[in-house]
């Protein structure tokens, strides 16, 4: 059988178990073309921590560069811009096209922006994660020795963290700023009562701003515009808003879930085309929505896995399984993590040292040894 080509868009969680097996591929005879827009993948889950300064930036990132060339795959530092499923070609922004015979995308979700006005230069969206990084640089010379206001916005699990973390970086450089959290309707809303009593006092305690009820509408110059009418004045805010898919799968024709996202089966397949597969937050799975948590792609990797070896080589496909419950721990800056589970809900320092534990294990098991 001679070899076929495999491209996957994207180094995201749900392909780390493809990249640091690609040789099982290669070694087959088959291409491999890894597409993404930097040769790194950084791990969210350890973001806020970045920011705050627990980790550095190479403690968090995956080398997926290294790790497809290392498996004798190629890599393409470039974007997809549409899919032709037709054809079976991808057009990308800077290679121009690209055949495949069985594709994966693994490309994650963006911030939606703020429209209206000018002054969005100074709103930092929380993805791509590198950007935490970037603003961590800027805080380290512009807050020192200036009063700043900066500010968080949205009220989930993300801006609850980036805002923690926000502070936890400025008391570490003894620099001082006032920090507010625009939360939108609540903070942590749909989460257990326990764990948003828990939060909203960890960020109070420390003298950040809530409010609740209200929500960026518009950016005019230093000037945050809320839905109440009031004005804010800022230096700097962090944009935790929510989470879409790219929108290269409407744009190309291709069925896609309510969210927008690659619309696929059991089997992490196209309802449409056999060929596409798609794991992370990039998909939206036929029946079963999920919730946009790194824990789904973990657990998507050994199916993505196995059924792109499958479907390159004739072989019989096997289902994913979502699963029941899962673990949450929210790091909140200080020392602390909030964690809960099921029915569990538990606040401390314990809770964070769980969080890091599972966080460190998680790289050491894909990240190559020199990565």
């Amino acid at each position: 059988m001679s070899g076929k080509h495999l491209v996957l868009v994207g180094g995201g969680h749900a392909h780390l178990t493809l990249l640091a097996g690609l040789r099982a591929f290669t070694e087959k005879g088959h291409r491999v073309t890894l597409v993404s827009p930097s040769p790194y993948h950084y791990y969210s889950g350890m973001g806020p921590g970045m920011l705050s300064g627990i980790y550095e930036p190479e403690e968090i990132r995956f080398p997926v560069a290294k790790m497809a060339i290392e498996g004798g795959g190629l890599f393409l530092e470039d974007r997809v811009r549409r899919i032709d499923p037709l054809r079976k070609v991808l057009q990308l922004e800077g290679h121009g096209e690209i055949a495949y015979d069985a594709v994966s995308f693994n490309t994650g979700s963006d911030v939606p922006p703020i429209t209206g006005g000018d002054g969005t230069e100074r709103v930092l969206p929380v993805k791509p994660i590198v950007n935490l990084y970037r603003a961590r640089q800027w805080l380290m010379g512009a807050a020192r020795g200036a009063k700043l206001r900066l500010f968080v916005l949205g009220g989930g699990a993300a801006g609850v963290e980036v805002a923690g973390n926000l502070h936890a970086l400025l008391r570490r450089i003894g620099a001082s700023a006032a920090i507010g959290l625009i939360a939108g309707r609540e903070v942590l809303r749909g989460h257990p009562a326990r764990v948003r009593r828990l939060a909203l006092e960890s960020l109070k305690r420390r003298g950040i701003e809530i409010r609740e009820g209200t929500r960026v509408e518009a950016v005019r110059g230093e000037w945050l515009i809320l839905s109440d009418g009031e004005k804010m004045r800022f230096d700097l805010a962090f944009s935790a808003l929510g989470v879409r898919p790219s929108e290269i799968f409407a744009d190309s024709g291709l069925p896609t879930g309510p969210d927008g996202g690659l619309l696929i089966d059991e089997y992490l397949k196209s309802v449409a085309y056999p060929e596409i597969f798609g794991g992370g937050d990039c998909i939206s799975l036929a029946g079963r929505p999920l919730a946009k948590v790194g824990v789904y792609a973990v657990r998507e990797n050994p199916v993505l896995y196995a059924n792109l070896k499958a479907v390159l080589n004739g072989e019989a496909l096997v289902p994913f399984r979502p699963g029941g419950g899962y673990l949450l721990i929210l790091n909140m800056g200080d020392g602390k993590g909030i964690l809960w589970r099921n029915g569990l809900v538990w606040s401390g320092r314990t809770a964070f040292l769980i969080k890091d534990c599972i966080d460190r294990r998680f790289m050491r098991r894909f990240r190559p040894s020199g990565g």
